[in-house]
């Protein structure tokens, strides 16, 4: 089979080859891959920049067909339409394992990361794993799950978003519009702010029915993003989804008094932030990493039901042997979603 490989440490050294296709062992299915999206973190490991175990299939969010099951797998059957999460290895004694908290497992290891993921014709997954795609969400959309897992976790099961609350989101990357539409799908007012490249992503929000999808450095920013505060001194919540120092600025200073930032964006190294900002404004100020299996469940029930439509995101779908105009497009933020067909056709 065709796959995508992170060969070794340093910046590069990502390599479509040939290899035989995975075994599975009696507890794992293999999936016949439909569709890859190429996520931030795949362009981290191409340059080195995150955490990985070379060599590894990159790739953690896929969708496709079950095309073999382990003996001991029940609940699963080949051609049933799936997705998977991006959990490859957890410890089950620890604390957060017991807790359900699995995204924080002290021995967790991830697909496309540490464990052979979904940029491939094959891949073999772990039962527990798995999630059947409802009738409504098609390949495409089921490779977007993880994504939308992401913001389902954030603003679900980190925090609440509420009806009335103003939400702002700095960053309309893919995550940062999943997590604008999923904000507004929950009764909230949402503000999208990016930057001057990002022209063609605030004009989809807008599309999609964020109430103001603006330029940070637009001379009217401020103005608009007071008349929505009501008095309150700046936004409810701020989603920091950008990953830059220059938008942890920009969320220090919109943020109300009391009020949260959840951080969702990744950073390629440490930052400078005035800390003392967090007493003297006493914000509250969340991590949010990654998902749990309930943050699938409410993300796939989300797109079956159409309260979400991921697809108006998903600008471009190449096959696996043209990853390299694909990884260029993300680096270059042509479009928002860009994803691999390493299989047959996704539609």
């Amino acid at each position: 089979m065709k796959a995508l490989v992170k060969e070794k440490k340093g910046r590069g050294y990502v390599k479509l080859v040939e290899m035989p296709a995975p075994e599975i062992s009696p507890r794992e299915i293999k999936i016949a891959v439909r569709a890859a999206g190429i996520c931030g973190t795949d362009i981290h490991i191409a340059h080195d920049t995150f955490p990985y175990s070379p060599p590894v299939i990159l790739g953690h969010e896929f969708s496709g067909d079950v095309s073999e099951v382990g003996r001991e797998v029940e609940n699963l059957k080949v051609g049933d339409r799936v997705m998977a999460e991006t959990t490859a290895v957890l410890c089950g004694q620890c604390l957060f394992c017991r807790n359900g908290q699995t995204n924080l497992c002290l021995g967790r290891k991830a697909y496309g990361i540490h464990v052979n993921g979904g940029f491939a014709e094959f891949v073999v997954v772990r039962k527990e794993a798995v999630h059947r795609l409802p009738p409504n969400v098609d390949y495409i959309s089921g490779a977007m799950t993880e994504p939308l897992a992401v913001c389902v976790h954030a603003l679900t099961e980190r925090i609440r978003i509420s009806t009335g609350q103003l939400v702002l989101v700095l960053g309309p990357g893919p995550v940062g519009l999943l997590a604008a539409i999923l904000a507004k799908a929950h009764g909230a007012r949402v503000v999208l702010a990016g930057t001057a490249q990002d022209q063609h992503r605030l004009q989809l929000a807008k599309n999609m029915g964020v109430d103001l999808a603006i330029q940070v450095d637009d001379p009217g920013f401020l103005e608009q993003l007071n008349g929505l505060s009501k008095g309150k001194g700046g936004v409810d919540i701020t989603v920091e989804a950008a990953g830059v120092a220059r938008s942890v600025e920009t969320a220090y200073k919109h943020t109300r008094k009391g009020g949260t930032i959840v951080q969702l964006g990744l950073f390629e190294g440490p930052i400078l932030v005035d800390y003392s900002q967090l007493v003297f404004r006493e914000f509250n100020i969340i991590g949010a990493f990654a998902h749990c299996w309930s943050s699938f469940e409410t993300a796939l029930e989300l797109m079956d039901r159409n309260i979400i439509n991921v697809k108006p995101l998903v600008s471009t779908v190449l096959p696996l042997d043209r990853w390299e105009e694909a990884f260029r497009r993300v680096e270059h933020c042509e479009g928002v979603k860009v994803m691999l067909a390493p299989g047959n056709s996704p539609e």
